[in-house]
């Protein structure tokens, strides 16, 4: 009877730990499929590009959360968020993404 709980148990345990959040790509499971998501889901894949490489960026810096993405050109977008740090003078971002897939201005404020 105890042999038969033990799987049960695990599959549970592999279950719920995709419910918790770890690191930026939103859950365990996102880590090990290797899903970017740094908490913008909306727009078109041009923005979720630069989400995605614009979170990248930030990321060197602490845990990473979008707040914004603006597509205000045809081949740019300006992506601001924030950084979990122990610097509060320096824990916003502004980042803007090109169209050839570049980050040409990461600053942090």
């Amino acid at each position: 009877m105890r042999k038969t709980l033990i799987p049960v148990a695990l599959a549970g345990t592999v279950l719920l730990g995709g419910c918790a959040t770890y690191g930026s790509n939103g859950g365990l499971l996102g880590d090990i499929l290797g899903g970017d998501d740094y908490g913008y889901n909306a727009g078109s894949e041009f923005e979720r590009a630069a989400a995605n490489a614009c979170g990248r960026e930030g990321s060197r810096y602490g845990r990473v959360r979008i707040e914004r993405v603006d597509q205000r050109d045809r081949d740019y977008v300006y992506v601001y968020g924030r950084i979990d740090s122990r610097d509060r003078n320096r824990d916003e971002f502004t980042c803007v993404f090109r169209a050839d897939g570049r980050v040409v201005d990461f600053n942090l404020r």
